[in-house]
């Protein structure tokens, strides 16, 4: 059985510093910190993702190939420093 979903802008944190910006998709009528207190699932889903601001990156190739736009990644939540939720202007 598919459970609705819906689909919220964020923008995230990681503990390393990166900021990443992009669609995570959260059960209908969860909040986004019920979702991440989920203990059943230790990564999310960040879709339409854009990473900016990469700290304490020492290969450039590395930088080039975090600051480009990709489909879809997985995070460990254990990474998120800080979450917002964005509204679609």
């Amino acid at each position: 059985m598919k459970i609705p979903k819906e689909k919220v802008k964020v923008r995230i944190i990681c503990q390393d510093g990166s900021l990443l910006l992009g669609y995570i998709y959260i059960p209908e009528g969860l909040r986004i910190l019920d979702f991440l207190n989920d203990k059943e699932e230790k990564f999310i889903i960040v879709t339409d993702c854009f990473f900016q601001n990469i700290a304490e990156v020492h290969s450039f190739k590395l930088i080039n190939e975090l600051t480009k736009k990709r489909g879809a990644i997985f995070l460990n939540k254990d990474a998120i420093k800080w979450i917002e939720e964005l509204k679609d202007e």
